[in-house]
């Protein structure tokens, strides 16, 4: 009968390996939280900061163009602006017609000469 009988108390207790406290387990869990947080923002940061230094870049080179074109189209309106002062000009303009024409006045002899060309031209 003795066999049926176990005590209420055992003399001899199982040892259970220790387990973190509920506190120490919300903190770790906060702390992860908080750090992947962190490198989430970091992240998206960095990537807003890559995207505006290259869209600086390609806006920088698209202005740099374009003040270069309109240098250009100045120095193109002044040349143009003189041909249009030496068109209105009589004189030119009778001289840029008759070389331009093989005109002559009256009592003018046009002589037609061959071109002169450059040694490295014969050459070729």
């Amino acid at each position: 009968m003795a066999s049926n009988i176990r005590p209420l108390r055992p003399t001899q207790t199982v040892k259970r390996p220790a387990q973190p406290s509920r506190s120490l387990r919300v903190h770790k869990r906060r702390l992860i939280t908080f750090g992947a947080a962190l490198v989430i923002i970091s992240g998206v940061g960095g990537y807003q900061l890559l995207s505006t230094n290259n869209a600086i870049k390609t806006q920088s080179t698209a202005v740099a163009s374009a003040k270069s074109d309109l240098a250009k189209a100045k120095a193109e309106k002044q040349s143009l602006k003189v041909k249009i002062d030496q068109l209105n000009n009589e004189q030119y303009l009778g001289k840029l017609v008759r070389e331009r024409y093989l005109m002559s006045k009256p009592g003018e002899v046009v002589f037609s000469l061959p071109s002169v060309q450059t040694d490295t031209q014969n050459s070729k």
